[in-house]
């Protein structure tokens, strides 16, 4: 009786949140928070602009308590999906606690991470701590492809962090997150084989933009990332090889959907119903809040509770720029997540509808 009741409240929630954007109506919930707990990192990756940003910072990161006050919030706005991130967040030395305090306010949580700084004792305490899901970045089955972006000596180490998670922590899914870059698109369905030897659960691919967490990235790195005019018609029969690849191998993987439309960001917008600032809302290190990462900040938790934001007409303006946007993005997580809660789209790609949901969430439930 309990699963029935979790699936028919959590459904409703996500309904609303849908009906919202189609109809332009203020949501009254929140699915997914995505907590960017610090800039600070101990990489500095060719197409990452998150660490300028960190050396620039004359505010305070949020402390645990004012994380404690936003994920307060998310209880409220009947938040499902904590997502945890940064620069990266292990850095932080109070990060299990900010994952029980998810965790204990009935969130699921799931963390992006390096995985250069796991230990068989830190990924222990991540797991009792509450966390169910983590993303480790992975750019090529080869050494000196992954360290051209990552930096010397990341190879390894990382495979070790992924290696830690499935033995020390085997009820936390484990999701490799490989980046599509004029560098590796050739060899991305090789990524697939590699994740099997590994262990892990998913393997998501996204393309290298110029927006969100890229933006400012360092000069020179688009030349090397970027795809030009000409690198389009072979990179389009590279997504279709990959999308093959993925049916094939039976793993959670990116879905068709995004996959198709890889190629497409180059050259303008991709009209489709984003849904950042409905399903989805991004809290800033120092506690920045706007309805897409990508555009100026509306509030900052400091100055309003998230709750109260969420739900006031001041952000509803802010919402309006998603509706009316026309920036080049295909960014993964408000554009899969668009995506799935497109009716359209979400019949087509039902099963990764579901696999989607059993991995982040562990089911609706």
């Amino acid at each position: 009786m309990k699963s029935i009741y979790l699936w028919m409240r959590n459904g409703w929630r996500v309904g609303n949140v849908i009906c919202s954007r189609f109809l332009g109506g203020n949501p009254r919930y929140l699915p997914v928070l995505l907590l960017f707990l610090t800039d600070r990192c101990n990489l500095r990756c060719v197409m990452c602009g998150v660490c300028d940003r960190e050396s620039q910072r004359a505010v305070p990161e949020l402390s645990a308590a004012e994380w404690q006050e936003v994920l307060e919030s998310g209880r409220r706005l009947g938040t499902m999906l904590v997502s945890i991130s940064g620069g990266e967040p292990t850095l932080r030395r109070d990060l299990e606690e900010i994952i029980a305090g998810a965790a204990d306010r009935g969130m699921r949580v799931h963390m992006c991470t390096n995985g250069l700084l796991l230990t068989p004792k830190r990924v222990r305490s991540l797991a009792d701590a509450g966390l169910r899901a983590v993303s480790i970045s992975l750019d090529h089955i080869e050494r000196e492809g992954h360290e051209s972006l990552r930096g010397r000596g990341t190879w390894e180490r990382t495979l070790k962090g992924v290696r830690m998670l499935r033995e020390h922590a085997p009820e936390i899914r484990v999701s490799i997150n490989t980046l599509i870059t004029r560098e590796n698109y050739e060899i991305l369905p090789e990524m697939l084989p590699l994740a099997r030897e590994l262990g892990v659960h998913q393997v998501k691919f996204m393309p290298v933009h110029a927006h969100m967490l890229h933006k400012g990235m360092p000069a020179g790195s688009e030349e090397r990332l970027f795809f030009r005019p000409e690198d389009l018609p072979s990179l389009r029969a590279a997504m279709a090889r990959l999308r093959e690849a993925c049916r094939q191998s039976g793993m959670l993987t990116t879905s068709p959907a995004f996959l198709d439309n890889v190629a497409r960001v180059y050259e303008g917008p991709i009209p489709h119903h984003c849904f950042a600032g409905y399903a989805v809302a991004a809290v800033t290190a120092t506690g920045d809040v706007s309805a897409c990462l990508d555009k100026s900040a509306v509030f900052n938790v400091r100055n309003r509770p998230l709750h109260e934001m969420w739900r006031s007409r001041e952000f509803h303006e802010a919402r309006r720029q998603v509706r009316a946007c026309n920036t080049p993005c295909w960014d993964t997580t408000n554009a899969e997540l668009s995506l799935k809660l497109n009716p359209v789209t979400a019949v087509a790609d039902w099963k990764h509808l579901i696999w989607a949901f059993r991995f982040y969430l562990g089911g609706l439930a």
